[in-house]
């Protein structure tokens, strides 16, 4: 058999198309692996990515649509908070647009549904507090308004007036007291009275914060001002001279300030009827959020299972979902801790409640741990940090909370026995005591005296000196009453002194007039009068008083307040570390390669396929040599 010649030209082009084979066979499967991971086989990070967005930007709006209106919010703050708003629903309306545009259509309506309607709501709830924001500095305005008014204007003046008019009566300047002299008096006192009680009332006006007292309220101002209108009515002619020349003024400037324009009465129906509305149309919202919020948890989990099922991440959806756990841990424990103590807080169950933070608590130890053996010890250690505050605020809270709650239902029970006592035995006692001695100076009959009245002047210095000591005990009881009312609403420390204070120069008036009537108090006064009185002012300087009640009550609402507001920090801080840890968790999954002994293998054969091709060119190019022989 003769050799097979095979010519260079085509042993050159059969070697080249076999270097190419092998190049495009290495090329094709490199490609063919990298088209596989971006298919059936690449986890959708960008699916989590966005889901926790939206979660984020969900509590971001609803942080901002669910604070109560304050009088500090100025339009300038309101104008700010409104654009903040706008951007958030602009970021989570992108956010929605991102998961429609990634093929989550369903998922993307359902919340971008529910996020009209939170939207909607939070537009209404922006739009109503420029008008309550405006009432509450008004309101608190006029208030300031009527205090400076009355204590430093109209009533020193009206108690100037009454004093004069009195001295008048009883240092002999006029010939003898005649009846009209004692009716003029009287009403003068009761003026005074009625100027006291109306300011009390129109701040308490200004600053009740229940709507279901609006009724009482208006009504007591009602009865208050038309007395005191009338008594202007009659003061108005009065041409005596004994009476402060302010005093009909200043006093009608009280009237307008329950009745005019901008008065006490309609801005708290608008204060209070507006922040009903609010309180209603967050607890809307409220309900509108946690939908939304569930559904994009619920987006959220079957986003990380499903990266959970790709080859090679199951590991990045634990740690993923260990993270989460211990932000929803935390979100429970805020929420449980930072609800302050009332009254009506159940003793019963303090101890559950206690339990159930300490079980939040482990949890999120126990996460911790896991995310630590993951190899985010340094997250994990910041975290720890603000998990121990968290959790001795936690436990601070709950030590005081029993004695709190104990404190606050004790003094919500002294209110009550001091409405009962001053409503149905003292106030009573006054009033009678009060009428009866008019009744007697008028007409020399007694309602309390056994038989016939005893042979005296009706209108002598005695009996006038009785009346008078009377009106000081109507005066004086009134403002001890609301001295006494004030150490169940104030919560500032530093107001105690100032309490006691108003309450110790009430006092002392109002026991001066008890001791001469208890001497001089005949049988017009009512025979149980000076006990109830004295048993009235002990409720201020006696054993178990009301302001030791108040002084062990505020430090416990402070340490509490202070409690609270420290577990809130380290929750936030801890929320923050959360949330770094989560966007570092997805960044580096987004980088990450499951398969990282397989695109190794896949370089090796394209670098051997290439080398393939060099030495199958480099032979070609060696047999072309060695068949055309080199020029001369």
């Amino acid at each position: 058999m003769g050799r097979l010649r095979v010519s260079a030209r085509l042993a050159t082009i059969t070697l080249v198309v076999f270097a190419v084979i092998a190049a495009s066979t290495a090329v094709a499967w490199v490609a063919v692996g990298d088209s596989a991971a971006q298919t059936a086989d690449e986890p959708d990070i960008e699916a989590v990515t966005t889901a926790l967005a939206v979660v984020r930007q969900v509590q971001s709006l609803a942080d901002a649509a669910t604070a109560r209106t304050h009088r500090g919010m100025t339009p300038d703050v309101l104008a700010e908070s409104r654009a903040s708003m706008d951007a958030a629903v602009e970021a989570l309306y992108g956010q929605l647009d991102v998961l429609e545009s990634a093929g989550y259509e369903q998922a993307s309506a359902g919340m971008r549904e529910l996020t009209d309607e939170l939207v909607s709501r939070a537009s209404g709830i922006e739009d109503g507090r420029s008008q309550l924001a405006e009432v509450l500095r008004e309101s608190e305005r006029r208030r300031q308004e009527i205090i400076a008014m009355t204590n430093w204007e109209l009533v020193p003046a009206s108690v100037a007036s009454e004093d004069d008019v009195f001295f008048g009566l009883i240092s002999g300047r006029s010939d003898a007291v005649t009846p009209d002299d004692l009716l003029r008096y009287s009403r003068l006192a009761l003026m005074t009275q009625q100027v006291d009680q109306g300011s009390v009332l129109l701040e308490v006006a200004a600053r009740q914060p229940n709507i279901a007292f609006v009724a009482t309220v208006e009504e007591n101002i009602d009865l208050v001002m038309y007395q005191l209108s009338d008594s202007l009515e009659v003061f108005a002619e009065d041409t005596h001279q004994d009476l402060d020349p302010t005093l009909i003024p200043l006093s009608r400037g009280l009237v307008d300030a329950a009745y005019g324009d901008a008065n006490m009465v309609d801005l708290m129906k608008v204060r209070l009827g507006s922040g009903v509305q609010e309180a209603r149309n967050i607890a809307a919202l409220n309900q509108t959020l946690a939908s939304l919020q569930t559904q994009a948890a619920t987006f959220l989990s079957q986003a990380i299972a499903s990266i959970g099922s790709v080859d090679g991440y199951s590991g990045i959806a634990e740690v993923l979902n260990t993270a989460l756990a211990v932000d929803q841990h935390v979100g429970s424990v805020a929420a449980a801790a930072t609800v302050r103590s009332a009254p009506t807080t159940p003793l019963g169950d303090l101890p559950a409640a206690r339990d159930a933070a300490a079980a939040d608590i482990s949890g999120i130890h126990q996460n911790l741990d896991i995310l630590d053996a993951a190899g985010h010890g340094d997250a994990v250690a910041r975290m720890r940090t603000s998990v121990d505050q968290v959790q001795a605020d936690v436990e601070h809270i709950h030590d005081g909370r029993p004695e709190l709650v104990g404190a606050l239902q004790a003094a919500e029970g002294q209110r009550a026995q001091l409405r009962a006592f001053f409503d149905y035995q003292l106030r009573p006692a006054v009033v009678s005591s009060l009428d009866n001695q008019l009744y007697y100076m008028l007409t020399g009959r007694s309602e309390f005296a056994e038989g016939a009245p005893a042979d005296s002047d009706p209108l002598s210095h005695a009996e006038l000196m009785r009346y008078r000591h009377l009106t000081l005990v109507f005066s004086s009881l009134f403002r001890t009453f609301s001295g006494f009312i004030i150490t169940f609403v104030i919560s500032e420390p530093t107001l105690i002194a100032e309490a006691e204070e108003r309450f110790a120069t009430a006092a002392h008036r109002l026991e001066t007039s008890a001791a001469y009537l208890e001497r001089e108090g005949g049988s017009e006064v009512h025979p149980q009068l000076v006990p109830l009185v004295r048993q009235f002012i002990a409720l201020g300087d006696g054993d178990e008083n009301l302001f030791d009640s108040l002084r062990h009550r505020l430090p416990l609402i402070a340490q509490e307040a202070q409690s609270i507001e420290s577990g809130r920090q380290a929750t936030l801080a801890l929320q923050t570390d959360v949330n770094t840890l989560l966007d570092d968790i997805l960044q580096d999954a987004a980088t990450l390669d499951p398969d990282a002994d397989d695109p190794a293998a896949r370089v090796i054969v394209l670098v051997l396929g290439i080398v393939a091709a060099i030495a199958t060119l480099l032979i070609a190019a060696e047999v072309a040599r060695r068949r055309d022989p080199e020029p001369a």
